[in-house]
C-alpha cells in the first residue's frame, strides 16, 4: 500500500514532479471511485513524456505541440507514492513520440504513447462534422456541485455546468452530455498537461440510462489535440460536448468535442468504457 501522508501536493506541484521523472506523490482528493481521476493520470503520463522530450532535444530545435494522447488505464492508481518513467521512441524534424508508464507498488497501473508534431503549411482547413452546440453563457449556467461522500472526490478541483444529459443514474433516454468546464484553481501557465487534466472531468455518458447507481471505468482514452493552445486563458471556460456511440456487452465507445469558448475546435475525446451494469 502507498503512503499518502503529509502534505498534499497541488495539480501543478504533481505535474511538475512527473515532468521531471522518477518519484510523484499522487495527491488525496482526486479520487473517482476506487481509483485515482484518470484525467490526472494522463496528464501525469503526458508530463513524463513531455519532460523526457524536452532533456532528449537537440540545441535549438523548436518545440512540437501535442498532437495526440492515448493513455491505458491498465489499474487503479492510489493516492500516494508512484513512479513514473518515459522514454522517447523516436524524436524527428516533424514529429516526435514518446511512451510513459507509471508503477505502483512495483505494478504497471498507466501507460501511454504521445505524438508531437510541428506544425506544418497545408492547403487542407476543415473543421469537425461534430458542430459546437449552441450553449448559453457559462455565468448563466449553475456548477454541479462538489457533496462529499455523494459526488466524486475531484470534483473540487474542476468547474462543470451541465446544459444537456441528465445525471447518471437517473433511467434517461439520452446518452449524450454538454456543457461548460474549467480547472477550479487556473494554473499560471494553462498547457497540454492542464487540458488533459480537464477534458476527462464528465461523468461517462451512458451511465445516465442507468436506473440504479453501477461502476464504470475507462480502459482507454485518446485526446487529440487539434489546437495548439496559444494564448489561453488560465480561467478560461471550454465547451463540451460528448456522444455515445454504441454501449453493448458490458462496454461503450463514446466520442466528444472540446472547443474554445470563442468556439474554436480545441480536441477531440474517444473512449472505452467497461460498465458493471
Amino acid at each position: 500500500m502507498t503512503d499518502a501522508a503529509g502534505p498534499q501536493p497541488t495539480l501543478q506541484e504533481m505535474l511538475d514532479s512527473a515532468h521531471g521523472g522518477g518519484s510523484v506523490v499522487v495527491a488525496e482528493g482526486w479520487g473517482q471511485g476506487r481509483a485515482t481521476y484518470g484525467g490526472l493520470v494522463g496528464a501525469l503520463l503526458l508530463a513524463a513524456i513531455r519532460g523526457q522530450v524536452e532533456r532528449e532535444a537537440r540545441e535549438g530545435m523548436p518545440r512540437q505541440p501535442l498532437r495526440s494522447l492515448t493513455v491505458s488505464f491498465v489499474g487503479p492508481v492510489a493516492p500516494g507514492q508512484a513512479e513514473v518513467e518515459a522514454v522517447v521512441l523516436r524524436a524527428g524534424k516533424n514529429v516526435t513520440q514518446g511512451q510513459a508508464l507509471l508503477r505502483q507498488d512495483g505494478e504497471v497501473a498507466g501507460a501511454a504513447l504521445a505524438s508531437f508534431g510541428a506544425h506544418r503549411d497545408s492547403a487542407l482547413a476543415m473543421a469537425p462534422e461534430h458542430p459546437m452546440p449552441q450553449l448559453p453563457g457559462p455565468g448563466t449556467v449553475p456548477r454541479l456541485p462538489f457533496i462529499p461522500g455523494r459526488t466524486p472526490d475531484f470534483f473540487a478541483h474542476v468547474d462543470l455546468r451541465q446544459v444537456a444529459g441528465a445525471l447518471p443514474f437517473s433511467s434517461a433516454q439520452t446518452s449524450g452530455i454538454s456543457g461548460w468546464m474549467r480547472l477550479d484553481a487556473p494554473p499560471a501557465h494553462f498547457g497540454e498537461e492542464h487540458l488533459v487534466a480537464l477534458a476527462d472531468a464528465w461523468p461517462p455518458a451512458v451511465i445516465q440510462m442507468l436506473d440504479r447507481p453501477a461502476p464504470a471505468s475507462s480502459l482507454t482514452w485518446t485526446l487529440e489535440v487539434i489546437d495548439e493552445l496559444e494564448g489561453i486563458a488560465p480561467d478560461a471556460f471550454w465547451a463540451y460536448d460528448v456522444t455515445t456511440d454504441t454501449a453493448r456487452d458490458g462496454y461503450a465507445h463514446t466520442h466528444a468535442v472540446l472547443w474554445r469558448a470563442d468556439g474554436t475546435p480545441a480536441a477531440i475525446s474517444r473512449q472505452t468504457i467497461a460498465v458493471f451494469g
